[in-house]
């Protein structure tokens, strides 16, 4: 089942790096649209999916299907996968309101149907792993299937767009195929193998007003003081990884001169750093903790990006080590953070006395959203206000000025952030511990006063 689960996260980590990174360079390099319109139906196209990611995981809670809570959204969302990506990648003419509105519709499409898997995705992993380091190790399988699916999404495009240079509307439309496949075939095997086991209920409660119960449901896990913590960490490296995923290619072509062939040896090594640091990044969880591995990464890779920043910003050395040093941190939330935010489950249990991993995760999923869906846009406007012209190869100082600090210096920021939120975090192997033991001990009906001290740190009372 675990081997199954972990299949899953290969469509989901192709899908993702390649909208993240390429789709708003689909649109200013292929269709030929401005960046800012660019930006802009990214952008809308998050905000929706916020909605989906709302929705989904409250539903995902209270499904009473035979195939257990989360598995309904996963399979309807992976028949629909690719041809979703078949019409999102094709290049289209006509006006730009047409344009925009036919890659405004299949890019909120996308969206819907990608947060209809994830969030039951990864809201399973928490009903399949509950103790503390199985989580981790399960997420770490995940990972592994990920960094594969990283480098279809990462490495890929630019090999395809080389090979094809001379056709890049057909380039595009073949990564459409190639995307929609992976996503599909990973996504149906990991719905298939994780029939077993699965949390399943007959009946749940009525509501009478759906957003009424989603507000109290957000407002009641928002009230954690482990959960706040944890949304500053999200929304840390979000920012961080939004704004280096979008500025990537644009910083490699215009400061520093590659060309898709050498871009794409950057994210190569981008993905044998992924391959070398997953078994060290697990290992440092296990012997000292989640949050401190992630603590400790987030604020070392923080502040070395701060010092190329100043002295080697657009060099290729420069922009080797911080490519290097973000694929640590990337490599670590991706592998980690989940399993940092599922312990959130059992503090929610102890609280509210619920178990709502499907909110859990759509709070994770629409804050990270959000967070993009803003950045995004806030990216493709300052570009286009800073000077940038797709049309001509150098770009005037101003762009590559704004591409230095929207690319290095302001994720470097965030990410000493988020380090010093989960300095703060109280949970760790000892005192999850002692929460899951309290919480057996009070369905039981007997006393857990000998949990008392860790269980006041994890709810920070003084």
């Amino acid at each position: 089942m675990i081997f199954g689960y972990g299949l899953g996260s290969l469509g989901q980590g192709a899908a993702y790096y390649f909208i993240s990174s390429y789709f708003v360079v689909f649109l200013t390099n292929c269709v030929g649209m401005g960046a800012a319109a660019a930006g802009t139906i990214s952008s809308v196209a998050l905000l929706v999916e916020v909605m989906a990611g709302v929705t989904v995981g409250n539903l995902s809670d209270r499904c009473t299907s035979g195939m257990g809570r989360r598995r309904p959204f996963m399979l309807v969302s992976s028949v629909l996968v690719l041809p979703i990506f078949l019409f999102m990648l094709h290049s289209v003419e006509g006006t730009e309101t047409y344009k925009t509105i036919y890659y405004l519709t299949f890019a909120i499409l996308f969206r819907i149907f990608f947060s209809g898997y994830e969030i039951p995705y990864n809201a399973l992993g928490a009903e399949i792993a509950t103790e503390y380091d199985e989580r981790t190790r399960l997420r770490s399988i995940a990972r592994a299937f990920s960094i594969v699916g990283n480098a279809i999404g990462y490495i890929m495009p630019l090999a395809i767009l080389e090979i094809f240079k001379n056709d890049q509307v057909f380039a595009w439309a073949f990564m459409g195929v190639i995307l929609g496949v992976c996503c599909m075939v990973s996504w149906i095997f990991s719905v298939t193998a994780t029939g077993k086991n699965v949390i399943k209920i007959t009946e749940t409660a009525r509501t009478k007003n759906f957003l009424s119960e989603i507000f109290v449901n957000y407002r009641e896990l928002l009230k954690l003081n482990a959960m706040k913590l944890l949304v500053v960490y999200k929304a840390a490296f979000t920012c961080a990884f939004s704004l280096f995923s979008v500025g990537t290619i644009y910083f490699l072509q215009y400061n520093l001169g590659l060309d898709n062939t050498y871009s794409s040896y950057v994210y190569v090594f981008t993905i044998i750093i992924f391959i070398v640091s997953t078994p060290l990044i697990e290992k440092m969880a296990l012997i000292k903790g989640k949050a401190w591995q992630q603590m400790i990464v987030m604020g070392i890779c923080g502040l070395s990006g701060i010092v190329i920043y100043l002295v080697w910003a657009e060099t290729l050395i420069g922009c080797a080590v911080f490519i290097g040093i973000f694929a640590v941190v990337q490599s670590g939330f991706w592998q980690i953070s989940n399993s940092i935010f599922y312990d959130i489950v059992e503090v929610d249990e102890y609280v509210n006395m619920k178990r709502r991993e499907g909110d859990i995760m759509s709070v994770v999923s629409v804050l990270g959203t959000l967070i993009t869906a803003v950045m995004v846009w806030i990216f493709g406007v300052c570009l286009e206000l800073s000077g940038f012209d797709p049309d001509i190869t150098v770009q005037p100082e101003s762009v590559r000025h704004f591409l230095d600090i929207s690319y290095i210096l302001v994720p470097c920021i965030c990410l000493i952030i988020g380090a010093a939120a989960l300095k703060l975090f109280p949970i760790n192997k000892e005192t999850f511990a002692s929460l899951t033991s309290a919480i057996e001990l009070r369905r039981k009906g007997q006393p857990y006063d000998q949990y008392r001290d860790d269980l006041n740190k994890i709810l920070c009372y003084k």
